[in-house]
C-alpha cells in the first residue's frame, strides 16, 4: 500500500515538473485582417490606416446575408456586427457601415474596421444632356437630343446658333462626368461654346469603365428660296412643269415659235442641276399646219419620256410622241374620235400597271354621244382606245340644268404604282378617285361640297402627293367672298379636310378666278408651299408648324402667269412661272445649308 502511494506521488510530481516546463503563448504584436471577402467574386479592399474594408457589390445582388472568408493574425478573434464568426462558416448580415472587430486573445490589442459598401451597376451611363430654356435666354424651349448616343446632334434657333450656352448634364449612379475635360457634378450645369463639338466623358471608377460622347449643336434649318435661272427658246406661249421620277429633275413641256415659224411647235427641256438643256430634238410639232397648245410631258418607270399636245397635226385633237432618239408618233396623230375641250386641265400620265400612255379629256364635239362627258384614252400597243367613264361620277344633264354634270377637268398624281385624280363637274362638288389601268375609277371622295358652297369649281384644281402616300388637294371654295383652300384627303373617312386657312380670291359668276395658283407638298416632311398672284403681287408661301401661312422673303417682281410648284422625291421644291416676256423662270425651295461644328 505504501508502495502504491509512493508511485502516485512520483507521477504527480513528474506532471507538475512537465507542466512547469510548457511555454506560454507569446503575443505577436499584431491584431489585424490581411484578407476579407464576401464571396469569391466580391473581394474586399482593406485600408489599414483608414480602418475600412471596401466591398463592391453588383446591383444584381440583392441579398445582404453573406458568409465571409478572412485571414486574421494569430490568436485573433473576429466579430462582425457583434457576432463571433469563423471564416467560411458563419453567416452574417453585411451592409454599409457594418463593424468588423478583431481582438487578440493573448494581449490587450484590438482593431475595428468599418465596411464600406459600393454599389456596382457595372456600366457607365449618361442619363441626360439638355440646353434648358430656364438656363438660356436665347432659347424659347428646352433642347435635348432625340436619344443618348456616342454622337448626338441638337438644333437651336438661329439666334442661339454658334453662341455660348448653358448645358445641364446628368450621369448614372457613381459615375463621374467631364465636359470638355472639366469635372461637372451630375445634375449641374456648365457653359459651353457651341462653335465647337462638346466632348463629354462619363467614368465609373467602381465598374472600371469609361465612355466618350460628342454633342454637336446645329441650327434649326429654314426653307429658303433661290432663283436658279431663266430659260427661253424662241417666242414661248405656254408650258407645264413635271418632275421626272427617274432622274429627279424638273422637266418643262412648252410651245414656241423659232425664227420665222408661223405656228407654235413643242419642245421639252429640263433643269439638269446646274443649267437648262433640251431633251431630245427641238420641235416636236414643228412645221404643222396649225399651232400646238397644252403641252405636257410624262414618264414611264423604264425611263421612257412621252410628250402630249393639242392641235399641231390635227385641229382640236391630241397627239402623243415618245422620245426614241427622235420624237416618234405613238399611234395616230389626233388620237381621239372627238375634239377636246381646252378650257380646263386634263391629266396625262403613264399608268404604272401597264406602262402605257393614258389621259382624260372632255368631249367637245356637239351632237355626238358623250358630249361634255369625261372620257379616257389609253394606248393599247397598236392603237388608241377611247371610252366614256360611266361612273362613279355624275352624268351630263343629271342635275337641275341641261349642262349640269358637265365634266370640267382633273388633276392627277402618279406614285406607289397607283394613279389618283381629283375632278370637278358642273353643279356638283369635288371627287377623288383611284384610276385603274382601263380607266375605270374607284371612289375615294364623292361629291364633296366645301363649306356652304353650291358646288366645286374647276379653276386651279390640283391634286398632289405627300409623305407616305398621302394626298392633298387645292380647290376653290365658293363661299363668302371666295377662297382657295388646301384640303387633306382622308381616304378612310372618304372626305376632304381643310388644311390650314383658305386664301381669299375673287370668284366670278362663271366660276373663274382672277388669280393663278400652284402648290405642292414635300414628300419627306410634309411642308406645303404655294405660289400665286395676289393683286398683281406674286407670292411664295408655306404653311408653318401651326398650319398658318407664312411668306418667303424672296419674292419675284416680274411674274406674269402659269405658276407650277413641284417637289422631287428628296424634298427639293421647284417653282416655275412665266415672266412678262414669257420666259420660264425657275426657283428652288430647299432647306438652307447645314453647318455642323467639326
Amino acid at each position: 500500500m505504501k508502495k502504491l502511494l509512493s508511485i502516485s506521488l512520483c507521477l504527480l510530481a513528474a506532471a507538475l515538473v512537465f507542466a512547469s516546463c510548457e511555454k506560454k503563448p507569446v503575443p505577436d504584436g499584431k491584431c489585424e485582417l490581411s484578407a476579407f471577402a464576401l464571396t469569391s467574386a466580391i473581394q474586399g479592399t482593406i485600408d489599414a490606416s483608414a480602418k475600412t474594408i471596401t466591398v463592391v457589390i453588383p446591383t444584381s445582388v440583392t441579398s445582404t446575408s453573406f458568409t465571409p472568408t478572412f485571414t486574421a493574425t494569430e490568436f485573433d478573434v473576429v466579430t462582425i456586427g457583434g457576432t463571433a464568426v469563423t471564416s467560411g462558416e458563419t453567416s452574417v448580415t453585411i451592409t454599409d457601415g457594418t463593424k468588423v472587430a478583431v481582438s487578440d486573445e493573448v494581449s490587450a490589442m484590438n482593431t475595428e474596421y468599418t465596411i464600406v459598401v459600393l454599389s456596382n451597376d457595372e456600366a457607365v451611363e449618361l442619363v441626360s444632356v439638355a440646353f434648358l430654356a430656364s438656363d438660356n435666354d436665347l432659347l424659347a424651349e428646352d433642347v435635348i437630343p432625340e436619344a443618348i448616343a456616342a454622337e448626338m446632334l441638337v438644333r437651336v434657333p438661329g439666334a442661339a446658333f454658334r453662341q455660348e450656352l448653358t448645358l445641364k448634364v446628368e450621369a448614372g449612379s457613381g459615375d463621374e462626368i467631364k465636359v470638355n475635360n472639366t469635372v461637372v457634378e451630375s445634375g449641374s450645369t456648365i457653359k459651353v461654346d457651341t462653335n465647337f463639338p462638346i466632348d463629354i466623358t462619363v467614368t465609373d471608377a467602381v465598374a472600371g469603365k469609361s465612355q466618350s460622347f460628342v454633342l454637336k449643336v446645329g441650327k434649326i434649318l429654314q426653307y429658303v428660296v433661290n432663283k436658279l435661272g431663266t430659260y427661253a427658246e424662241g417666242t414661248m406661249n405656254d408650258f407645264t412643269m413635271t418632275i421626272n421620277p427617274n432622274d429627279n429633275m424638273p422637266y418643262f413641256a412648252y410651245t414656241r415659235k423659232v425664227g420665222e415659224e408661223k405656228n407654235n411647235g413643242v419642245s421639252i427641256a429640263k433643269w439638269n442641276g446646274s443649267a437648262f438643256e433640251l431633251v431630245g430634238p427641238s420641235g416636236i410639232a414643228d412645221n404643222s399646219s396649225r399651232s400646238a397648245s397644252k403641252p405636257q410631258v410624262a414618264f414611264a418607270k423604264d425611263g421612257s419620256i412621252y410628250a402630249k399636245y393639242l392641235a399641231g397635226e390635227v385641229a382640236s385633237k391630241p397627239t402623243v410622241k415618245k422620245l426614241n432618239g427622235e420624237w416618234t408618233l405613238v399611234g395616230a396623230a389626233g388620237n381621239t374620235p372627238q375634239n377636246n375641250n381646252t378650257s380646263y386641265g386634263y391629266p396625262f400620265f403613264i399608268h404604272p400597271a401597264n406602262g402605257q400612255p393614258s389621259f382624260f379629256w372632255n368631249n367637245n364635239s356637239k351632237n355626238t354621244t358623250n358630249y361634255r362627258s369625261m372620257m379616257f384614252s389609253t394606248f393599247g400597243g397598236d392603237a388608241w382606245n377611247a371610252t366614256a367613264v360611266s361612273g362613279p361620277i355624275p352624268a351630263y344633264g343629271s342635275g337641275s340644268t341641261a349642262s349640269s354634270g358637265m365634266y370640267y377637268g382633273s388633276s392627277a398624281v402618279v406614285g406607289s404604282d397607283k394613279v389618283f385624280i381629283a375632278s370637278s363637274f358642273n353643279e356638283f362638288g369635288y371627287y377623288v378617285h383611284e384610276v385603274n389601268a382601263d380607266g375605270t375609277l374607284t371612289t375615294i371622295v364623292d361629291n364633296f361640297l366645301p363649306a356652304d358652297a353650291p358646288h366645286g369649281l374647276p379653276s386651279n384644281l390640283q391634286l398632289k402627293g405627300g409623305p407616305d402616300g398621302s394626298l392633298y388637294m387645292l380647290a376653290a371654295v365658293r363661299s363668302g367672298d371666295g377662297s382657295m383652300q388646301i384640303f387633306s384627303v382622308d381616304k378612310d373617312a372618304k372626305t376632304l379636310k381643310a388644311y390650314g386657312p383658305g386664301l381669299p380670291v375673287a370668284i366670278a359668276s362663271n366660276g373663274g378666278i382672277s388669280a393663278d395658283f400652284g402648290f405642292a407638298v414635300n414628300p419627306v416632311d410634309g411642308l406645303v408651299i404655294i405660289a400665286f398672284d395676289d393683286s398683281e403681287n406674286f407670292t411664295f408661301g408655306y404653311l408653318d408648324d401651326n398650319l398658318q401661312w407664312a411668306w418667303f422673303n424672296e419674292t419675284p417682281v416680274d411674274a406674269a402667269s402659269a405658276y407650277f410648284v413641284e417637289f422631287d422625291k428628296n424634298g427639293i421644291g421647284y417653282i416655275a412661272y412665266f415672266d412678262s416676256a414669257k420666259n420660264i423662270v425657275l426657283y428652288k425651295v430647299a432647306l438652307e445649308e447645314d453647318i455642323i461644328p467639326e
